[in-house]
């Protein structure tokens, strides 16, 4: 079976040949098994015949340009796609703003659930995260834009101690306003 696989990623200056079984050339192979554990530096018929008796692919994972060897390991290439992906989505999920907390209201909110949703940002701004109020208009609630910005007004005043304003901006169907942590002299 001969594959020439492209990673999936968003440009294509960035994507990388993924060389499997056949289409691999180099002559010396470094040799991993499916736990990432050497098996040793053979040739590419030997690595192929390895692979094929446990029915599984043999993959490219790396080039060792001093040594001109390439990198292969054992593995069902399915599974190694999938835990590409899921390394990637990991790594965009760590890299995305941690300290920037979202709180969610609507236009009908409860005055006791807006307290509490008050006393949770207060609290978040104490240990200097900074907080954007979302607010979105559903349906009907278009008409009550201006009562609404009012609202994040109210909001803004409130927590003004505890954060300074960066903005109350409309987007779309609603509001939004972003606090951040006042430096205390």
């Amino acid at each position: 079976m001969i594959l020439i696989c492209m990673s999936h990623n968003k440009s294509n200056q960035d994507r990388e040949k993924v060389y499997i079984n056949d289409a691999i050339k180099a002559f010396n192979i470094l040799l991993l098994d499916e736990n990432w554990e050497k098996i040793g530096v053979v040739s590419r018929k030997e690595a192929l015949e390895k692979a094929q008796e446990k029915w599984l692919d043999l993959v490219q994972v790396g080039y060792n340009w001093k040594d001109k060897i390439s990198i292969c390991k054992i593995v069902d290439y399915g599974k190694y796609q999938y835990e590409l992906k899921k390394k990637e989505k990991e790594k965009k999920q760590s890299q995305k703003a941690k300290w920037v907390k979202e709180i969610k209201i609507s236009y009908a909110i409860d005055e006791h659930d807006l307290k509490m949703k008050l006393d949770k940002a207060k609290e978040l701004l104490q240990k200097w995260y900074a907080v954007k109020f979302t607010l979105r208009l559903k349906g009907r609630e278009n008409i009550f834009k201006e009562q609404s910005r009012e609202k994040m007004k109210y909001i803004e005043s409130v927590l003004s101690e505890y954060g300074k304003s960066g903005w109350v901006k409309e987007e779309g169907k609603g509001f939004s306003l972003v606090l951040f942590a006042k430096i205390k002299k």
